[in-house]
């Protein structure tokens, strides 16, 4: 078989692909062997969509699988108790469905706080035309930064998501659309990346709905466009090596109604964002990174309440030890992690802003499962710049089944 008839029936196969990954050592969730495997067989995305588990259990054509997260929190203000509870933080459920050669499906719904909040997070179908063009269309996990298209919390080394990832970007960003994406290899151990798509894009919700300013988080779910007029959104990432990828990504379009069956009633308020993020491993040691910045175009009679320009990046780093410590446990590790979080939602002033330094201890007695425990210290400001600081302790468990 030759390097490239190989290369394609790894691509058409994800089932194939991610057994084809643990055999060499890459497991679901990040982890990896002492000596990174060749490109291919890499899932697309490492923790992303055809990256979970359940992908690999053939039972009938379709596959099911999910996961599960649970979390108890301990959360203090100003020396004052805010939150002291147990909750089920999200339930998932994935179905996987390869049609045909060329043809494949997938789907998630989530489940949040117990139930109170159901949603259709992917519903896709991919067709292939070649290994560097395939066509996607549904309700996407827009491809802007690269938390968003892998957030699965059994992949993720702390419990709560990073500040700039849920309020930038903000994750979990689905939106209804379609377009392209594809995978390029111009040496035997390097990849090049890309995808995009139009998408509905964001609504007014994010400056109608906010008593705080402008919050991104509260123009999502828009799937049925508001404006008439789509947005797009691409991510375009190079490794160089199996153990480095580093990604560009962006998405613009208008967010408001400023036209009505063909008449001008507003003017034209657009919203971009854009990303940069890193994903690096060595031996023991991993590295994640993601920037963000956001251009909001606001009404001019909004008297300053409302930001044009926003910001944040959060840096993370990991240790493996004591692999294998526990007889009882063959295959478990444990992690250090420390991570970083700065979100500026209002980046020509001071204050309203938060900063989060987060430190964490896992174990992982399997590659699907993980038991966190996290300690975080947090610094926000208003917009009159007055800082209110808070600490908690999260001790959280989440598995794929």
């Amino acid at each position: 078989m030759s390097r490239e008839t190989e290369r394609k029936s790894r691509w058409r196969a994800p089932a194939a692909l991610l057994a084809a990954a643990l055999a060499a050592g890459a497991a679901p969730g990040g982890a990896r062997a002492a000596e990174p495997a060749p490109l291919p067989p890499r899932p697309f995305v490492r923790g992303g969509i055809y990256d979970r588990p359940f992908i690999a259990r053939e039972i009938g054509r379709t596959r099911f699988g999910g996961y599960a997260e649970t979390a108890f929190r301990y959360e203090r203000e100003e020396g004052v108790k805010e939150e002291l509870s147990f909750g089920v933080e999200r339930f998932n459920l994935f179905a996987f469905a390869p049609v045909s050669e060329r043809v494949r499906l997938v789907s998630e719904i989530e489940f949040e706080e117990g139930g109170e909040e159901v949603k259709i997070e992917l519903a896709i179908i991919d067709f292939e035309i070649h290994t560097a063009l395939v066509f996607r269309g549904g309700i996407l996990l827009s491809p802007l930064g690269r938390f968003n298209i892998a957030h699965d919390s059994p992949a993720n080394e702390v419990n709560d998501r990073p500040l700039v990832s849920t309020q930038i970007i903000p994750t979990t960003l689905s939106e209804a659309g379609m377009g392209f994406y594809g995978a390029l290899y111009p040496g035997a151990r390097s990849r090049v990346t890309y995808e995009v798509y139009a998408v509905n894009g964001f609504h007014e919700g994010l400056i109608e709905e906010s008593p705080d300013g402008t919050r991104i988080a509260l123009g999502k779910s828009n799937f049925e466009d508001n404006n008439a007029h789509p947005s797009i959104v691409g991510r375009v990432a190079a490794s160089p090596t199996p153990a480095l990828e580093i990604g560009l990504s962006a998405h613009a379009g208008p967010y408001n109604v400023y036209r009505v069956e063909g008449l001008d009633v507003d003017e034209r308020r657009d919203l971009t964002i854009l990303a940069a993020d890193v994903d690096w491993t060595w031996r023991r040691f991993g590295f994640l990174g993601e920037y963000a910045e956001a251009s909001i175009d606001v009404p001019a009679a909004s008297g300053g309440l409302f930001a044009r320009n926003q910001r944040g990046f959060y840096l993370q780093g990991r240790a493996r030890f004591l692999e294998d410590a526990f007889t009882t446990l063959p295959g478990s590790w444990f992690t250090a992690v420390t991570r970083y979080d700065l979100v500026d939602f209002d980046a020509d002033r001071r204050g309203d802003s938060a900063r989060r330094l987060t430190l964490g201890l896992n174990l992982r007695p399997t590659s699907e499962t993980v038991f966190k425990l996290d300690y975080f210290h947090q610094w926000v400001r208003d917009r009159f710049d007055v800082e209110t600081r808070g600490a908690g302790i999260i001790l959280g468990a989440a598995s794929y089944f």
